[in-house]
């Protein structure tokens, strides 16, 4: 498990949008080291530096491939289906961001963003696959 203080580094860097730099931080440890919470977090990262870089494709493929490798871990994870969905979400996979959403919502119901990226997700559901 990582440790505390490299956690809150990892927040920091969050909140700064350095995103690159938690991939370089997380990606400099050997993987076998890694745990839930930091692939996570690296997922994470992927998924807001393609809001920032136009090789948005490369960062959510990524993305989900993190997250799937450690999907029976984040079954009861509410930001673990919220982060799939986003990352299915901005890959025009609509319908399982939708599927993704949904479980986060299940499992947390009061979270804000995720009831808006449902809506969100329905519309482009019905623009998509209803022509």
């Amino acid at each position: 498990m990582a440790d505390l203080s490299f956690l809150n580094q990892l927040k920091q860097w969050h909140d700064d949008n350095a995103f690159q730099k938690i991939i370089d931080a997380i990606e400099a440890i050997p993987q076998a080291e890694w745990d839930y919470e930091l692939i996570c977090q690296l997922a994470r990262a992927y998924n807001n530096l393609v809001v920032m870089e136009d090789e948005s494709s490369q960062y959510l493929k990524r993305s989900i491939a993190l997250l799937e490798s450690v999907q029976q871990q984040g079954e009861n994870d509410p930001l673990w289906h919220y982060r799939l969905g986003y990352a299915y979400y901005f890959s025009m996979h609509f319908r399982k961001a939708l599927r993704c959403f949904q479980a986060a919502l299940r499992l947390d119901p009061q979270d804000e963003d995720t009831q808006d990226f449902i809506q969100l997700t329905q519309k482009q559901c019905v623009r998509h696959y209803n022509k």
